[in-house]
């Protein structure tokens, strides 16, 4: 077909075969390329692998692998994001070549809270035993100061012979004050961390009874050179009213003891010992209640029949003159009384009264003067 046969179109724009990209050769240079990249990554990676060095790391104890490319100590440290302070260690120094070292050791200090007279100190520190830190520290203490290690206490000799593997997180310290006690005829000397002389006293293993009398008061702060004074009470018995009472009392005599305890002789009461005995330790004290009464006894008197006779006959006749009257006879006594009991009665007075007339009742004393 000639060229003028063809359409316009076709004259304008010749018809051609399309071309088509060749595909197998894009997925031959992007697998190319892809290899390539590995291929360089890898050998990177495998630079990197051969070129850095295997270190030990051990912190405190516990080991840590590390692959570095530093040349020091303290290089691979800080690649490792290890920051060291005062009084931290590490083994070898940290200018020590890596190649020479295959294991660095770290040992990094605690941080522990040390409490001294209400005032709190931070320390960081290397040390494990309290006395150390504390000695470390330059804080001073002595034999008989006690240290409250995490809340557990321990005397300062008890302490220094126990090991101690972790350090502690706080440490509080007590310094002991020194008073003295005169119990009756011992005087001790205490060390004591208490607040008060009660707490000094039983912390002693000093029993106190009720009646013992401390000076200075049980409340007392105590203070250094504090003296203390306590006046035992002796044991003893008391029989009294009927009962028997097992207790504890002081005062020189019997009857500082008998006040003490509340069992107060009265009136004509008298005690076994007496009153101004001394006391003495497992005394028996009897408390007799005495009581004297005033009693009338009466009798009453039948009538009465009088006689009179000139001579035998006439008085075996019973001939009657005179009529008697009817009467009370009456006895007066003083009778004494212990612990209820009758011990002794004395006759006061002994009359005869008529019916009609009447008396009146007194007391031992004034009946005697009366019938004087």
């Amino acid at each position: 077909m000639a060229q003028r046969d063809l359409p316009p179109a076709a004259r304008t724009h010749p018809t051609r075969p399309a071309r088509r990209p060749p595909l197998k050769n894009w997925r031959a240079h992007v697998i190319g390329g892809a290899l390539g990249v590995i291929l360089l990554v890898g050998g990177l990676l495998a630079t990197d692998h051969f070129t850095r060095r295997s270190v030990t790391l051990e912190i405190n104890g516990t080991p840590y692998h590390l692959r570095t490319h530093a040349d020091t100590v303290q290089a691979a440290l800080d690649e490792a994001g290890i920051a060291l302070a005062s009084p931290d260690r590490v083994w070898p120094s940290p200018q020590t070549a890596l190649e020479a070292a295959r294991v660095i050791t770290v040992r990094k200090a605690d941080d522990v809270a040390i409490v001294q007279d209400g005032q709190l100190q931070k320390a960081r520190t290397l040390k494990t035993h309290p006395l150390d830190i504390l000695t470390e520290q330059g804080i001073a203490f002595g034999p008989y100061d006690t240290l409250i290690v995490d809340g557990a206490p321990y005397t300062v000799s008890v302490l220094s012979t126990r090991t101690w593997n972790a350090p502690p997180q706080t440490v509080r310290l007590v310094h002991s004050t020194t008073i003295t006690v005169q119990d009756g005829d011992h005087t001790l000397t205490l060390h004591t961390i208490a607040p008060d002389v009660a707490r000094a006293l039983e912390n002693a293993g000093l029993k106190l009874y009720l009646a013992d009398r401390v000076i200075p008061a049980l409340e007392t702060p105590i203070s250094p050179d504090l003296h203390v004074t306590i006046e035992r009470a002796v044991p003893l018995t008391v029989i009294a009213d009927g009962r028997r009472l097992h207790t504890r009392a002081r005062g020189p005599t019997v009857a500082d003891a008998l006040v003490m305890i509340g069992v107060v002789p009265l009136g004509l009461d008298y005690t076994i010992p007496p009153l101004d005995a001394p006391l003495e330790a497992e005394m028996t004290i009897r408390v007799v209640r005495v009581a004297e009464r005033v009693i009338t006894q009466e009798e009453t008197i039948p009538f009465l029949t009088l006689y009179n006779s000139d001579d035998i006959s006439e008085f075996m006749s019973k001939r009657d003159v005179t009529a008697g009257a009817l009467g009370v006879r009456t006895t007066t006594w003083c009778v004494r009384y212990e612990d209820g009991q009758e011990v002794w009665r004395e006759k006061l007075d002994e009359r005869f009264i008529p019916h009609s007339s009447s008396f009146s009742t007194l007391p031992c004393g004034e009946q005697r003067l009366s019938h004087r």
